[in-house]
């Protein structure tokens, strides 16, 4: 479809431009990547009853983001000059300063109500962002009335009659200068159109560059707050139950849930019945199994190395250090059982269930529960198990589980020898 102009027709031409990427991707990169890190932390720390919601809100904005300028960049390696391409380029930047002023709102309550407040508090270049939107506005959002204050501080309304690639062999005698696009503009006083000139580099290229400065103001916001919160935390002592190991593991869990609320997951079930998680609580489990006394003799070593890492996670839970990724690593061991990696993946039938599954008799394909599944896989790790303890088959479906990760335990152990 042809474009309609007053006196004149243009048609909307795509030409190969000479544009060299006037930002540092790979510092973008490097920056969104601390962002993301440093934002998921802060999260971690937050105790408020959304913050849950906040924390995945973040998280997608920040996708959103990193998405926006692959964009970008794609739009810099084809090197195509187009209305299409430019609304895509001012689509992509405007997504990115979008996304910085809603983290911003999440984490530190900043108003979006006055966006030039907002972007005078998120963003150091204030004019340059100003300057963009006010283009963006143009282009994207309603060209025949978009309103802004001129360099004199004058409210000034236009309309974008047209943009289009420059053109030089009808363009030179408009535009007076290098530019990539070329804006036909009306003002409200005069039915006239006057052209001016829009260029990546000037226009464009400095808003890049303003939100990645924005990013590091981001993130030094975001890590300040972090360390006051886990200063002010590390200065609180932990409420530690010693009295039984029971009491013990519990209150640990609690203090976890305080400091780190993002590691525990309540989980309500269709049913009703709900479920407590956290890689603390999940070592009741571990305790509280029993088994006859040859393999308890041999299982106490697991507990022992259970209680290890418990008391390492008190340690680092005091001094605001604690890290998932740092406990229990021996709980799962790539050469136990290789061959078995289906069999080992149904283990969690087992840990699921609540009731004593354990039967020699066969069960097909057929079988009628998730947790008579899990004993049938089982029965095919019981000799790798073998080759650490004796098992013990009278006991209930979570036991034999323990029994399982037990295994996997020593076969790490083994590994290291």
């Amino acid at each position: 479809m042809e474009r309609t102009e007053k006196r004149s027709a243009s048609a909307d031409v795509c030409v190969k431009g000479d544009d060299i990427m006037g930002f540092d991707y790979s510092l973008w990169v490097e920056k969104h990547n601390t962002c993301v890190q440093s934002v998921l932390q802060l999260c971690k720390l937050d105790k408020s009853r959304d913050s849950i919601k906040k924390s995945v809100k973040c998280n997608s904005t920040l996708c959103v983001m990193g998405n926006a300028m692959q964009d970008i960049q794609s739009y810099y390696e084809r090197n195509v000059r187009s209305a299409a391409e430019l609304c895509f380029l001012v689509r992509n930047v405007d997504v990115i300063i979008t996304g910085i002023m809603d983290i911003n709102n999440m984490l530190f309550g900043i108003g979006l109500n006055r966006q030039d407040k907002a972007i005078e508090r998120c963003f150091l270049e204030k004019d340059v962002i100003n300057q963009f939107r006010t283009l963006r506005s143009m282009i994207l959002a309603h060209p025949v009335d978009t309103h802004f204050n001129n360099e004199k501080g004058e409210s000034v309304t236009v309309y974008l009659e047209d943009v289009r690639p420059f053109n030089s062999m009808i363009d030179d005698f408009l535009i007076k200068e290098k530019c990539d696009y070329v804006k036909r503009m009306c003002s409200t006083e005069t039915d006239e159109s006057y052209f001016e000139p829009l260029s990546v580099e000037k226009d464009i290229e400095p808003v890049i560059n303003a939100i990645i400065s924005a990013l590091d103001m981001l993130i030094a916001n975001v890590e300040q707050k972090t360390h006051e919160m886990e200063h002010n935390l590390s200065e609180v002592s932990l409420e530690i139950d010693r009295s039984t190991t029971e009491a013990y593991i519990k209150s640990l869990d609690k203090e976890l849930e305080k400091r780190y609320p993002s590691a525990i997951e309540n989980i309500k079930y269709e049913n009703g019945t709900s479920e407590h998680y956290s890689i603390i609580y999940e070592c009741l489990m571990f305790f509280n199994a029993r088994f006859s006394e040859s393999t308890q003799k041999r299982y106490r070593a697991f507990l022992e190395y259970l209680k290890n890492d418990l008391n390492r996670i008190e340690v680092d839970l005091q001094q605001m250090e604690y890290d998932e990724d740092n406990y229990f690593e021996l709980l799962n061991c790539p050469y136990f059982a290789p061959s078995l990696s289906y069999e080992k993946q149904k283990m969690e039938y087992l840990r699921n269930s609540n009731g004593t599954s354990y039967t020699e008799e066969f069960n097909g394909d057929d079988t009628p529960s998730n947790a008579l599944w899990g004993v049938r896989c089982f029965r095919h790790l019981i000799p790798y198990i073998e080759q650490y303890f004796p098992v013990d088959i009278s006991v209930s479906d979570k036991e034999l589980y323990c029994q399982y990760i037990a295994a996997n335990y020593f076969c790490n152990i083994s590994a290291k020898e």
